[in-house]
């Protein structure tokens, strides 16, 4: 019934400092990581929407400008 350890060896045993190990186990990423802001998602859809209207505007004039060149011709 006796126990190899005595209660105040255990109780120092809890109170040791983590080591390494110990704080890799228990590390948790930040916050924004985790749950990006929904601000960034909508930042990104905006600097895409912006793109392909860039796109789009350059395409429609090089279209334009080259029926112009055929008509004058």
């Amino acid at each position: 019934m006796s126990s190899s350890i005595k209660p105040n060896q255990q109780a120092q045993e809890d109170t040791t400092p983590l080591t390494e190990t110990d704080e890799d186990e228990t590390f948790l990423p930040p916050r924004k990581v985790v749950h990006p802001a929904e601000s960034d998602r909508w930042l990104r859809i905006f600097y895409l929407s912006l793109l392909w209207v860039f796109i789009l505007l350059v395409a429609g004039l090089l279209l334009w400008g080259w029926q112009r060149v055929k008509g004058e011709s």
